[in-house]
């Protein structure tokens, strides 16, 4: 069993590496086959000055393709994910490189010169619009047409008039005309009937038998106008097509020159429409935004509205969801050409797109906050919206649009109701009956729900376990999660549910108005919560001053309750900005008035920041010295040496001159010795040497800079002065090595046979041995013996003597309890 085992495993192993073997033979072909790009299709390419629709033809690892705007063609090769190739058209030929997104909706690309190319795929009613020739079969046609393709060619893309070079008749040039200036005519002209208010159905009709229809075009607001001739051709299939005359290039730059009066010879800018200065710029404006609304840019879509009734906490939602209520009424009113809609900007009437027995949609001026005026749909229009496309909603759009597919849910909602059963759509209390209903499901679910995840939010922060006072877990977090909760859900609810606004500003307003208590009373509670982890740190001293853990929790508790505040007025559209311009004023009369309090508040915010000094602190500050026992807001406590308990204001406090002694590394030792003046050089320098031995071999003392040096004659006395550092931040350290330098010096001034002088008169009435002789001649004897072996320590000693005096004193001196034959005579004590 054993030996068949060990066979299985040795079976298994070799058909696992096998797997394996093939497996990894297999990556090339698997990356090859992920690699594999599909070029076919209809491309909407982008160059610098312009750009081009393509279509590409994929056959194995070659491309074929056009781009008929400009009579182009491309070919090239495949390699993994990138094209590469040549393209030729009318205006030159070169090569190419592109390379294809991962999710082959893009590429990027650039020419052999350097400059970028790129491109997406459209679908298919783009790319008809884009290459199919436009329908010609009156002047009506003819002239739509021909301003669709104008419109579309905006912001550099000429290619896209293409298409309607067969509206166009160039017979006017008595020279041929190139595919390039045939290109730029055409744009020239559509520069000329852009600045043009066109009625397209009002165009004239074709007479019997006749081959021209000619017609007078106006500028609105002025007297310029355009001549303008359709003439009468036929299709391959002899169908009859009218064509527009294209003027000869010198009339057209006249003519356009004439209609650029009122701007001062300037053509609009790509952007200028979005200013809002005609009808036309609006009407402009909002098709044109209506589609970046799913990337959340939707400020100049409802700009385009005067929301002036619709309540500032539900302006931006509920501005856009009837903003798309009119969207799809204008998509079945018709297909908007720009031209048709007047640019006069010194127009005062409204302009009046639309009426209907349920509402119109009309345009009107509107004066804003900063004087300008701008043309918005009217109050009235957006308060229609949604009446007008419960009104059209059964009518298709307008031909050359495409239906709009649910935007959003709300939408997607409704149209699946009204699938259902045209019954959900009835009115009930103002509202449709799948919201009422909706709404029912809504408390249903969101109830239980909003336990449950309040239950979870408890447990997986410990919110629900007993804190010891009066107010239970539930009071403190449990039950405000559970309204946030059901206001949150209640939220993503009407957002949903799409209410009329008088309903949505109720409900809105409630369900904010639970979320912002709710949430305020659970924020200033989690501030406690919070709090209560940091305060055992803080009583342990790991915080530098515990009264920052105080003021803290207070300034958060404060901004919680402004939060909140400024959140409710904000639900309740009050006007909070003149509130904080009122508490703003108030501020500043109490401010005056406590100008003393805020400035010691102040300077306790600076001392807390700064820390100069902590509690527990020693520190001399001005003429006193004391121990820093509280820093509070108003005042800093300091315990005198006197054991008073002194109280200094924070704003004097901190203008004080601070020397605080507990932030000392060592502690200055300084001291001037007087020895008497019958004191000989060679004592004197005896004595130096001898005190600067004791610097050196104390090892309490720095080595640097300890030095004693004479520096004066004094009144009564040679003055020496010993300055040195001890090795100790604890004052009574510092006192007990003090206490054993001065001992040990008075010693070696004994020694060297001269003495201490005082500042007084000696009257000698007896006779008096003075100093003493032998010790004199001593101490003369050792420095004249220096002096010979060239041994003498002035100014310094020589390095090794230096080093081999450092820490040679015993420390505490003999006899001590801490000196080391103690320490010995203990550690034989417990050996024995």
């Amino acid at each position: 069993m054993i030996a068949f085992g060990q066979g299985s495993s040795a079976a298994r192993a070799i058909l696992l590496l096998a797997s394996l073997i093939a497996f990894l033979l297999a990556l090339p072909s698997l990356a090859a086959a992920r690699d594999q790009a599909d070029w076919s299709g209809v491309w909407d390419s982008r160059w610098r000055d312009g750009g081009a629709v393509m279509i590409l033809q994929q056959t194995d690892d070659r491309v074929f393709g056009t781009y008929p705007a400009l009579e182009g063609i491309i070919e090239g090769r495949i390699e993994g994910r990138v094209l590469s190739g040549t393209w030729r058209d009318d205006f030159g030929i070169g090569t190419f490189t592109f390379a294809i997104s991962p999710d082959g909706d893009s590429f990027t690309g650039r020419f052999g010169t350097g400059e970028w190319w790129t491109a997406a795929r459209v679908g298919e009613f783009q790319a008809t619009r884009f290459i199919a020739t436009p329908d010609a079969s009156t002047p009506e046609a003819t002239m739509r047409g021909f301003l669709m393709a104008g419109n579309d060619s905006r912001e550099g893309r000429t290619d896209r008039i293409a298409p309607a070079m067969d509206l166009l008749d160039f017979s006017e040039d008595e020279e041929p005309v190139s595919s390039g200036d045939r290109l730029r005519l055409a744009t020239k002209l559509f520069r000329i009937l852009d600045q043009l208010t066109i009625r397209v159905r009002h165009l004239p009709a074709p007479e019997e038998g006749a081959d021209t229809v000619d017609t007078v075009l106006r500028q609105a607001g002025t007297n310029v106008s355009v001549a303008l001739t359709f003439r009468r051709a036929e299709t391959e299939d002899g169908a009859p097509a009218w064509l527009i005359v294209v003027p000869p290039a010198e009339q057209m730059e006249r003519d356009l020159r004439r209609l650029l009066v009122r701007r001062d010879g300037e053509l609009r800018h790509s952007r200028e429409h979005h200013d809002l200065q005609s009808p036309r710029d609006t009407m402009r404006t909002f098709i044109e935004q209506r589609h970046v609304l799913e990337d959340g840019r939707n400020q100049l879509f409802l700009r385009t509205m005067d929301l002036s009734r619709v309540a500032a906490a539900t302006r931006a939602e509920y501005g856009e969801l009837q903003g798309r209520f009119l969207k799809r009424v204008i998509d079945r009113i018709g297909f908007v050409l720009w031209q048709e809609i007047p640019d006069n900007p010194d127009q005062r009437a409204p302009y009046v797109h639309f009426r209907h027995p349920d509402g119109d949609i009309e345009i009107v001026p509107i004066e804003q906050e900063d004087g300008r005026r701008i043309w918005q749909f009217s109050a009235d229009t957006v308060d229609a919206a949604r009446r007008l496309y419960v009104a059209l909603e059964d009518m298709p759009v307008a031909e050359g649009l495409v239906q709009e597919p649910p935007a959003t849910a709300f939408f997607e909602v409704r149209d699946r109701m009204r699938a259902l059963d045209r019954r959900l759509m009835n009115d009930v209390f103002g509202a449709e009956m799948w919201q009422i209903i909706g709404l029912g499901i809504w408390l249903i679910i969101s109830l239980p729900l909003s336990w449950v995840l309040a239950w979870l939010v408890a447990k997986v922060f410990r919110l629900d376990r007993a804190t010891g006072d009066l107010m239970s877990a539930k009071a403190r977090f449990l039950w405000p999660l559970r309204l946030i909760f059901v206001a949150v859900l209640g939220l993503v609810a009407l957002r949903l549910l799409g209410f009329p606004q008088a309903i949505e500003l109720a409900l809105r307003t409630a369900l904010w108005l639970v979320l912002t208590i709710a949430g305020g009373w659970l924020a200033f509670h989690l501030v406690n919560k919070v709090s209560s982890w940091f305060a055992p740190s803080a009583d342990k001293g790991r915080f530098q001053d515990a009264m920052l853990h105080s003021l803290a929790t207070s300034i958060t508790k404060i901004l919680v309750i402004i939060g909140a505040a400024l959140l409710l007025a904000e639900a309740l559209s009050l006007p909070y900005q003149g509130v904080l311009a009122g508490l703003g004023i108030g501020g500043l009369a109490v401010a005056l008035a406590a100008q003393s309090t805020l400035a010691n508040f102040i300077a306790g915010l600076t001392l807390l920041a700064d820390k100069p000094v902590k509690v527990g602190d020693f520190c001399k500050f001005g003429d006193q010295i004391g121990t820093i026992e509280s820093i509070g807001l108003r005042s800093v406590k300091v315990r005198s040496l006197g054991r008073t308990l002194i109280s200094i204001p924070n704003a004097e406090f901190v203008n004080l001159f601070l020397e605080n002694f507990t932030k000392r590394d060592q502690i200055w030792l300084h001291k001037i010795l007087n020895l008497r003046y019958e004191t000989t050089p060679d004592q004197l320098r005896w004595v130096l040497a001898e005190i600067r031995k004791l610097l050196l071999q104390h090892p309490q003392v720095t080595a640097l800079p300890a030095r004693a040096r004479f520096v004066s004659f004094g009144e009564h006395s040679l003055d020496i002065e010993i300055f040195a550092y001890v090795r100790t931040t604890d004052f009574d350290t510092f006192l007990a090595v003090q206490e054993d330098l001065y001992l040990r010096i008075i010693d070696i001034v004994d020694q060297s046979g001269t003495g201490f002088a005082f500042p007084s008169t000696v009257n000698y009435l007896a006779r008096d041995s003075g100093i003493d002789a032998d010790r004199k001649s001593r101490a003369e004897a050792i420095v004249k013996q220096w002096r010979e072996e060239d041994e003498l320590p002035f100014p310094e000693f020589d390095q090794k003597t230096r080093f081999g005096l450092m820490d040679q004193i015993e420390y505490p001196p003999e006899g001590s309890p801490g000196g080391r034959r103690a320490l010995e005579k203990r550690d034989r004590e417990r050996e024995a």
